[in-house]
């Protein structure tokens, strides 16, 4: 260790006092802005994976102009549900699993009274491939649609609470356990068909609980007439963050006939909602540095008030003015490594924590109890962490320069 290293050390431990409101204010920042970053993070990959892994899939494909009348859900144009096209997609580099969707609208009824609804008809062999956390959403006392299921349906619990509908094996008097769907195919032929209503599901969205119906794939085309056809495809990939690379790939492998769209553009609601968190953290993380980086500030120009005649000692035996300068950065790297190291490692073990247990959070929109857990990327961890140390020494430069441009015979007469 050089001398002015071990210098610097000595003079940050001599005046413990300011050293440690210093470093206080240095740990405690850097805990905050790792503990704050944490929890939004794992707010936020919570909304993501609801809707990646439980809802949409990480990418749709749509054929060629579908999306624009996608208000109307329209049931032309169509996808063929076919071996052939689902090994084309399964070939593309990054692609997890695949799964068809029949997404229609109809009339359901209990035989009393009627609402509009929103189906999805859901391939229950594939359907975890592609949107892995299925089923997740089905109240405790249901049970999830299997692989066997024909005429068999989830309901929204908004929509089964309107219709006093109860699953199957919770029938009880007053109560219904069978809907019937009504729809009609592309070319105009009205259906119905009876469903057994085996679970119902709370999401965080209201519109899915008071309106939307999951069926099998099979019963869907049957009541449409759309026998082997789809209207979407929900592909899963194997890293979300080659999520654009995936769907030009697959772009590519389709062809013009295609759509391929990404869950950002599927969920623009939330995709926006993700942002201005992201935003609110940055602002947040700023404000807090802005502190710590005064508080240096401030103890940096402290300790050069109360140090006016060492200055000048120094200066008077030869001390060159660029090493006082050295001198004191060098305080303010040490104070900023301890208090970095100091609240990387709070931060860390806070998440860690957290993580471990879960934050307990109410669902928003169904008020069902859901478990945050906290999570924090390597390469923040880091960046908080080089803020602290770099914006340490950056904060006491000014401070730094004032020491040494002191004059040297005004600063031993100083009292």
């Amino acid at each position: 260790m050089s001398t002015f290293v071990r210098l610097a050390v000595r003079n940050v431990a001599r005046n413990r006092r300011r050293s440690l409101i210093t470093l206080s204010a240095v740990l405690l920042g850097v805990t905050a802005v790792l503990v704050t970053r944490g929890i939004m993070d794992g707010f936020l990959r919570m909304v993501v994976d609801d809707v990646v892994q439980g809802r949409t899939g990480a990418l749709q494909i749509h054929p060629a102009g579908y999306m624009a009348s996608i208000e109307a859900l329209p049931l032309e144009p169509s996808l063929p549900y076919d071996e052939a096209l689902l090994s084309r997609i399964q070939a593309v580099p990054g692609v997890a699993g695949v799964s068809g969707h029949l997404i229609f609208s109809g009339l359901v009824s209990n035989g009393l009274s009627q609402t509009t609804f929103l189906g999805r008809g859901l391939d229950l062999a594939r359907e975890k491939q592609a949107v892995p956390r299925f089923g997740v959403e089905v109240r405790a006392g249901g049970r999830v649609l299997a692989p066997g299921d024909h005429a068999q349906a989830l309901l929204g619990s908004e929509l089964a609470r309107s219709f006093k509908a109860v699953p199957t094996n919770q029938k009880a008097e007053g109560m219904v356990d069978r809907v019937t769907l009504a729809a009609s195919s592309p070319k105009g032929r009205a259906n119905s068909l009876d469903v057994a209503v085996e679970g119902l599901t709370e999401s965080t969205l209201p519109f899915e609980n008071k309106r939307v119906v999951a069926v099998p794939l099979k019963l869907a085309q049957e009541l449409l007439g759309m026998e082997g056809r789809v209207t979407e495809l929900a592909v899963a990939v194997e890293d979300l963050g080659e999520l654009d690379q995936v769907a030009e790939r697959l772009r590519a492998a389709l062809g013009p006939a295609y759509e391929v769209h990404t869950w950002q553009e599927l969920q623009p609601f939330v995709r926006d909602i993700l942002r201005r968190q992201k935003f609110m953290l940055a602002l947040i993380s700023t404000i807090l540095f802005v502190i710590i980086l005064t508080g240096i500030i401030n103890t940096m120009l402290m300790s050069v008030f109360e140090r006016v005649r060492e200055i000048g000692t120094m200066l008077a035996v030869g001390v060159r003015r660029r090493q006082v300068l050295g001198l004191f950065l060098l305080e303010a790297a040490v104070l900023g490594l301890v208090g970095g190291v100091g609240g990387v490692g709070l931060g860390a073990a806070i998440v860690g924590v957290l993580a471990a247990r879960g934050i307990a959070m109410e669902n928003l929109g169904t008020g069902g109890p859901v478990l945050l857990r906290p999570e924090l990327d390597l390469p923040f961890v880091a960046m908080a962490f080089a803020v602290a140390v770099v914006g340490a020494v950056v904060a006491a430069a000014w401070p730094a320069w004032k020491a040494s441009r002191l004059n040297p015979v005004d600063a031993l007469r100083s009292s």
